[in-house]
């Protein structure tokens, strides 16, 4: 299925690493990886078959800077006797793909896009789907947490319009999957 031609050009490898099918690699181009964002949002949004080919963008992979500050800013949350059992399920390894996918765009505009909610979440826009990437930095992280035993990290990074919260699940074999992303006060 054709996506729009900032997503359907783009690499479906990383060096010698071939991607999984339907993932697309846009590393280092701000204004590519914003044009596929919104294609694979009119994907996800216009396409809301369950059994619908698996789209998404991989828009980093974890070098060491991201690696060591993670893992710093683990050492800072955690008490001493906490941190190797935290270090262990917080692991992030070298290379693992960040990844935005289809059914996270499904996911948060089915539950946070179309107006203010009882959670007291503004709405969140395709201008916050696009700064998913920008959030997504060790700076930016706020909690560690286990949600059915998987580990979690949720970032949140303030805008002019309210503050982007993004929850990204640690996965063994897959990389880091955005879970969910909505916006705040």
């Amino acid at each position: 299925m054709h996506l729009g031609p900032h997503f359907d050009g783009a690499p479906t490898s990383i060096g010698r690493r071939r991607l999984p099918v339907g993932l697309v690699a846009i590393l280092d181009d701000a204004r590519r990886l914003s044009g596929a964002i919104r294609e694979l949002h009119a994907y996800a949004v216009h396409n809301r078959e369950p059994s619908r080919p698996r789209r998404g963008i991989v828009f980093r992979v974890v070098e060491e800077w991201e690696r060591a500050a993670v893992g710093h800013k683990l050492r800072n949350t955690y008490r001493p006797n906490e941190i190797a059992q935290q270090e262990q399920s917080f692991a992030i390894r070298l290379g693992q793909l960040h990844i935005i996918d289809d059914s996270l765009i499904s996911h948060a505009c089915n539950r946070h896009a179309s107006s203010e909610s009882e959670h007291a979440h503004l709405r969140l826009t395709i201008d916050d789907i696009e700064r998913i990437p920008t959030t997504v930095d060790p700076r930016n992280i706020t909690e560690f947490t286990m949600i059915r035993e998987l580990p979690r990290i949720i970032y949140e990074k303030s805008f002019d319009n309210g503050t982007i919260v993004v929850v990204e699940e640690i996965q063994i074999k897959a990389g880091l999957a955005v879970k969910t992303a909505y916006k705040k006060k």
